[in-house]
């Protein structure tokens, strides 16, 4: 039997663990907080995500940046209604509903007063009849569809489309149209319909992946684990794939409670796999769908969250003794590590992603693992000076070409080829141009920059809107302020459409960067603009 923990805290960060391993919610786990530590509402959902009230102010002014909240309003607002606290405004509730992932309504203490509704007792059933709702329908969407414009912004007129991959850009472009309308709700009613058609819009394409004796299988496996067989697992994995890329279309918001079920349907599925080498594939199937969820919360600002799903993921790697699987975690991890500025240990898991793909034999993996090591070694740079800037330049340059070497050995049967679909010379261009700003070379970077966004597909749209916040970047080292906030126009466009908040903060830290032009016409145009897609302008006037 494990020891009982001897702190509350260390008490309730096994709780949350144990709970969300066996599939509980947010809002389970909070009320079970309420119940078991006597806290309001406000305070059961931030102990439940294991946050302080540092951590929450956090990703609050992460996402929101023009209204500032502090520990003290924040503290202010979970000590009501009691005589010291501030009662929290219903935008306050709103928002913090975002960072907790659920209903604002779950974050106080409301009164019930429906027995006092005189038509309660006059009709048996009625208690029991669902109350009526706006529904879209499936004839709504396919009106939406065949709207739509034929050819997504910006394509090529030479390139041709097959049918399923225009109508998957059609889906995308559906799904960001009803979460943009979403986030300008204020209602909570309009709200709860667009989030349930989104999910059902979302589901469909995801299942038609599998035809019906598939999905048999497959809900027959989620109820008796013990049926678990390759195919289903083969299934999950189809589900998994689809899910990635709808993510690079749409951003972290849309899949997150899809790879959230994965990530526990695959936990049950562990516990009835009697082959080990079933056992095997599921665990690393594991570590993948662990290493998916931190990198999702990655591009959602919560680094906290990413960091113990990279966790879980590395484990179940190491587990499953999948050297190419424990590669791609580390690499992963050492981008987040050295984007939420620790870039020495960017630096480290690197290192060890390098040693993992160059076990497994796959150079593709080893010009990934040098690529985010040329990050983290530029990151260091940009905060030494003298010889030890010098030095990281170097190592910097290094660790470019030897991913650029990795890339040219790589052949179609490379083991690695599966994980890193999105890795190839237009990434790695990408990443010359951030090493380039963080060196202070401009024009390299704008050279680098416009080379690898000619050749990333439109379906990678958080990596273009990258590529034009790093130009934009880059003219402003320049002092070319126009093309700077034409650049950055472009980027929150993109930003628009992919509500990544890793995306929108590097997004405000562009205008951030052109601070010291805010009377100028380019940049007051510039907010006029960032304000129409509800991202975060500055303070330019022309008075």
């Amino acid at each position: 039997m494990p020891p009982r923990p001897r702190s509350l805290k260390r008490q309730m960060d096994v709780l949350t663990t144990q709970m969300r391993e066996h599939g509980a919610t947010w809002s389970q786990i909070a009320a079970d907080y309420q119940l078991r530590f006597k806290l309001n509402p406000l305070r059961g959902f931030r102990e439940a995500h294991r946050y302080t009230q540092s951590e929450v102010v956090r990703l609050w002014n992460l996402r929101w940046p023009d209204d500032v909240l502090s520990e003290r309003r924040l503290g202010a607002w979970e000590a009501w209604p009691s005589a010291t606290g501030n009662e929290p405004p219903i935008s306050g509730l709103e928002r913090l509903a975002r960072i907790y992932r659920c209903r604002a309504g779950d974050l106080v203490h409301g009164e019930d007063h429906s027995r006092e509704d005189d038509r309660i007792g006059r009709h048996p059933a009625a208690k029991d009849r669902p109350v009526p709702r706006p529904v879209l329908t499936v004839t709504d969407i396919a009106s939406f569809l065949d709207g739509l414009p034929t050819q997504p912004p910006g394509h090529e007129a030479d390139r041709v489309l097959t049918v399923a991959a225009l109508r998957e850009q059609e889906f995308g472009y559906l799904v960001a149209a009803l979460t943009q309308w979403a986030d300008g709700m204020k209602r909570r009613d309009l709200l709860a319909v667009v989030a349930s058609a989104a999910a059902a819009a979302h589901a469909s394409p995801l299942l038609a992946h599998l035809d019906r004796d598939a999905l048999e299988r497959l809900a027959s496996a989620s109820q008796a684990p013990s049926r678990v067989d390759g195919e289903v697992v083969g299934h999950v994995e189809t589900i998994l794939r689809h899910a990635i890329r709808q993510e690079d279309i749409l951003g972290p918001q849309a899949v997150l409670e899809t790879a959230l079920a994965q990530h526990g349907l695959v936990r049950r599925l562990l516990a009835g796999a009697a082959d080990e080498d079933l056992r095997r594939r599921l665990m690393s199937l594991l570590a993948d769908v662990s290493r998916f969820i931190g990198w999702l919360l990655f591009n959602s600002g919560d680094f906290a969250g990413a960091e113990h799903y990279y966790g879980q993921a590395r484990r179940a790697a190491h587990e499953a003794d999948d050297d190419l699987m424990s590669s791609y975690v580390l690499a992963q991890w050492s981008h987040l590590a050295t984007w939420s500025g620790d870039p020495r240990l960017g630096v480290e898991h690197a290192l060890g992603a390098l040693a993992w793909a160059q076990r497994a034999g796959s150079p593709i993996l080893i010009a990934y693992a040098n690529d985010v090591g040329a990050r983290a070694y530029a990151g260091i740079a940009r905060r030494e000076n003298g010889k030890n800037r010098a030095r990281d330049h170097a190592r910097c340059r290094t660790a470019l070409s030897a991913a650029r070497s990795g890339l040219d050995d790589s052949t179609k049967d490379d083991p690695g080829r599966r994980l890193t679909y999105f890795f190839g010379p237009a990434m790695l261009t990408l990443t010359r141009a951030l090493c380039h700003l963080d060196m202070r070379e401009p024009d390299n970077a704008i050279a680098c920059a416009r080379e690898a966004m000619t050749s990333i597909g439109t379906a990678f749209s958080r990596n273009l809107a990258f590529g034009h916040l790093y130009l934009s970047r880059a003219f402003a080292q320049k002092r070319e302020i126009g093309q700077a906030c034409t650049e950055l126009a472009l980027a929150a466009e993109l930003t628009s459409r992919n509500r990544s908040p890793r995306l929108v903060a590097a997004t405000a830290d562009a205008r951030q960067a052109l601070s010291p032009w805010n009377r100028t016409d380019a940049v007051v145009r510039l907010d006029e603009r960032l304000r129409s897609y509800g991202l975060p302008a500055g303070r330019s006037s022309r008075t």
